[in-house]
Parts: structure tokens; sequence; C-alpha cells
């Protein structure tokens, strides 16, 4: 599958596994980009942006960049108050439609995207691995002082709609970020019942500073990453790197009868309790484990 991939293909696959949708039907093939608003505001502590301007450009700029990948007809609509959409008319099963189907297993819709295979392949280039984190985050992931942690450190996060078929997605994004682009990531925040957050979306933390080597394609977003990024660079006190795979846990969750949501969960998570997140990771099939003697953090429990 390296073959069908470079790296407008690789940034393609990240915003479609953010928020995508594959469609064909009568000799149309449509793919829909969904970006989110809420996802779509970056702010720095002092950078002001004016972000309907500037999201028209972003938008602009992935247009440009999928007209070359793809052709095809491709137009721009507000999705009312929630999104902005981006859509691709395609009227002939191009070899570009045909791969992008087959990297992401032939599955439609984001809620049932996986990260691809290949990019976890020891021979893929790390700059298409960094290309569909830049995708994703482009479409779902935001930058602003209000995700500082309790310290005040400045983070980046990565969003992951909560749905039944994509809990395995969050774990995959950690595993790219942390073994295959050296970006450590502190912990998840589950959108799980034991976790006291119920069905919200799923949350990748990383520190600004930690994710610029990745960052944004939206200028805007990057602009506001490096300002943030600075500000940590410049504090003496240093945030948890990346989750070795467990850590030390907190006071115990309350049982919650959500716990055996076979219609929310995935089927690994079904009828099981957990305390802390990296239990709901290594249940979903988190391959880290902390090296011998390596100091376990506490998080702290408004993080988990």
């Amino acid at each position: 599958m390296i073959d069908y991939m470079d790296e407008d293909v690789a940034y393609l696959l990240g915003m479609l596994v953010a928020r995508g949708e594959l469609a064909q039907g009568e000799g149309i093939f449509r793919m829909i980009i969904h970006f989110p608003k809420g996802d779509l505001i970056a702010q720095g502590e002092n950078t002001q942006f004016d972000t309907d301007k500037e999201i028209q450009l972003g938008i602009a700029k992935v247009r440009e960049r999928l007209l070359e990948l793809l052709g095809g007809d491709i137009r721009t609509v507000e999705a009312g108050e929630s999104s902005w959409d981006l859509i691709v008319k395609i009227t002939r099963n191009t070899i570009a439609w045909r791969n992008i189907a087959a990297l992401l297993q032939q599955k439609t819709s984001f809620p049932h995207f996986e990260v691809p295979d290949v990019l976890f392949a020891a021979e893929t280039p790390a700059e298409y691995k960094r290309e569909f984190i830049r995708g994703y985050a482009d479409v779902a992931g935001n930058i602003r002082p209000a995700n500082r942690d309790q310290a005040g450190r400045h983070r980046v996060r990565l969003d992951t709609l909560n749905h039944p078929t994509n809990w395995k997605v969050p774990v995959q994004l950690c595993l790219l970020l942390q073994e295959h682009l050296n970006i450590p990531v502190p912990h998840l925040t589950w959108g799980h019942p034991n976790m006291g957050r119920k069905w919200r979306e799923h949350q990748l933390n990383v520190y600004a500073e930690e994710f610029a080597p990745a960052g944004f394609c939206f200028d805007y977003k990057q602009a506001a990453l490096e300002e943030l990024a600075d500000k940590n660079n410049k504090r003496t006190d240093s945030g948890v790197k990346g989750c070795p795979g467990a850590r030390r846990s907190g006071p115990r969750k309350p049982k919650d009868p959500e716990e055996a949501n076979a219609e929310r969960l995935d089927p690994a998570l079904v009828g099981k309790h957990f305390d802390a997140y990296w239990q709901i990771c290594r249940a979903l099939g988190c391959p880290r484990r902390p090296a011998p003697g390596e100091q376990l953090e506490m998080i702290p429990e408004d993080e988990q």
C-alpha cells in the first residue's frame, strides 16, 4: 500500500479519518470533509485573528491541494452553525479514488475509519506520517489558551468524536505520534462514563512545543501554535512527557451502569470498569509498557 501514498494522500487521509465521508452512486463519487467550527478557532495569548477570513483562506489552500491530487469539482459549503464542508465530486472511478478507498479498507465514513496500517510501517517515510497528523489536526485539532494544563502549560487538543466503532482511533493516533514521530502524548482524555465525561469526544492532549514538529497547515493555527510553544519553552518548569503505558492511579472511580453499554462502547470495553485513562488504552490494544524502573507519574484527577 505504500505505493499508493505520498504527502498529499497522507494529508487527505488525515482529514478523512478526522471528519470525512466517501459516497458513490450512479457514476458520481463524492468525498466530504466536515470542518467543525469549534475546532477551527485558534487563539494565542497575544495574537488575534479574523477567524472567518482565516478559515476561508485555510480551506481554499486545502481545495487547491486536493485539485492537484483528485481533480473533479470541489466546492465549500457552510453547513449551518456547526461546520464548513468541503465537497469533492468526481465523475469517474479514478485511480486516486480507488487508492483512497483501499487505504481506508472500503469503509465510508469517519465513525468507521481507522488510521491506515501503512502509516505504522517502518518503511513509510516520516513525512507521510507527519502529513497525516497535520491533516487530522487541521480538521479536528485546536490550539488556544483554554487548553492549558493545571500548571498553565499550553496544549494542542486532537478530538475524536465518540462513536462505538472508532474507539481505537485515539490509541492509533497516540502510537503514531509517540512511536513514529517522537512526539510525546502526556495522556488521553476519554469520553467514558468511568472518567466522568459520559459520551463526550475523546481528546489527545499534547504540549504545544512538543507538537511543533508536526504543526498545522492552516496558517493561523500554526501562528497560534508557534506563539504558545514559545511561551512554554520560556518556562522553567517542565510538563509531564509522554505516557509510558501505565501510571500510578488515583482513587478508585465509582461504578457506572453505562460500563455495560454495548451500543456505545467498543466490544473490548463492555462490562469492564476502569480507574485510569491508560487502562482503557491498554484494553484497546496499546502495546506501550513502562521500562523497568521508570517513574510512573500521577496525572491530576481532573485530567484523567
